[in-house]
């Protein structure tokens, strides 16, 4: 079936879904954010899926398999990820974009979905069966603990390893996007500190990341319970301590970014960091100070300029004299 942006509705497949059937959903297609500038997104922040009024889920790549978590109309939708007002898939007019439009195939499979794209393969002249065999052969879990936020949905850019060096969160990100979040619900004061360790091997963007359509970054946030988050990011040219709201929609009543390293000079090397968070909010948000943190995340887009980041987190932590929180990854 064909998906074009500018449709903005859930469309229904036709297609009744029993709780534990395996499905696949085979795609290709653009969606353009500005086509005039070239900035456009894949299947892989683009194309959701919903069972009966269940909540929306996005695919990781062009093709994508899952198995169903409870009965109902299976509906797609082509919509930017980030753009949702609830879980259910509710959106603004606003949000929905003019051009593009993705072509998906979606497969119930009688048995499991390993087994039939393996038989589609060997029929299959778009060669998408064959990538997602090889996706879900290579396909990593998400780290212990972390979970990805659901109005940017999945992603295959984080993982956890141990090994040489210590206990770390790998980003990958190449023309993608992904939120991870670590719930926690700790008091903020004065005294509390966001505290980790990074390794950033490549930046995604080579120019200021404070507009909208350069926007592509790797950072890690705190979540508050009234609805802010604040990130800290390594840019490629703003000054450190520069603040800024973020320049996307929906995102701009919410987000806001403090440049804490910059340029290329300490890339490739493991640094320990250090943020006195309500210190932060208040000079880089203002107002009313929340007073509970409810999460931390780990951000990556790369999305506009279709650049690539590269970066490894421990050791992070909040630190309190009331008592640290240890959020990961466990050495």
């Amino acid at each position: 079936m064909r998906l074009p942006a500018c449709e903005g509705e859930w469309r229904a497949t036709g297609i009744d879904l029993l709780e534990g059937q395996e499905v696949s959903l085979l795609s290709h297609g653009v969606l353009w954010i500005a086509r005039e500038a070239n900035i456009g997104v894949g299947p892989n922040l683009a194309l959701w899926y919903r069972i009966g009024d269940g909540p929306i889920a996005k695919v990781v790549a062009a093709t994508f398999s899952f198995r169903a978590e409870r009965s109902g109309p299976l509906f797609l939708i082509n919509h930017l990820a980030g753009q949702w007002l609830d879980e259910r898939g509710s959106f603004h007019p606003s949000s929905v974009l003019a051009e593009g439009a993705l072509s998906v195939a979606a497969i119930v499979w009688n048995g499991g979905a390993g087994e039939g794209l393996a038989a589609l393969a060997e029929h299959d002249a778009t060669k998408l069966a064959a990538g997602e065999i090889e996706r879900l052969a290579t396909e990593r879990p998400v780290p212990k603990g972390w979970s990805a936020l659901w109005r940017v949905g999945r992603a295959s850019i984080f993982c956890e390893e141990v090994g040489e060096g210590p206990a770390r969160i790998t980003c990958r990100c190449r023309a993608d996007a992904g939120i991870l979040k670590y719930p926690i619900d700790v008091s903020l004061t004065p005294d509390t500190q966001l505290a980790w360790s990074w390794r950033v091997e490549s930046l995604p963007s080579a120019v200021a990341e404070d507009q909208a359509a350069t926007h592509d970054y790797l950072s890690i946030a705190v979540e508050f319970d009234n609805g802010q988050d604040l990130t800290y990011f390594w840019s490629s040219c703003l000054p450190p301590e520069t603040s800024f709201r973020c320049p996307l929609p929906w995102w701009d009543a919410h987000e806001t970014h403090v440049v804490i390293r910059s340029g290329t000079a300490d890339l490739h090397r493991w640094l320990d960091e250090r943020r006195s968070i309500l210190a932060d909010y208040r000079k880089a948000v203002g107002g009313e100070a929340p007073s509970r943190i409810v999460g931390v995340w780990l951000i990556a887009l790369s999305p506009f300029q279709r650049g690539t980041g590269i970066c490894d987190y421990a050791k992070i932590r909040i630190e309190d004299p009331g008592g640290d929180v240890s959020v990961g990854p466990r050495p």
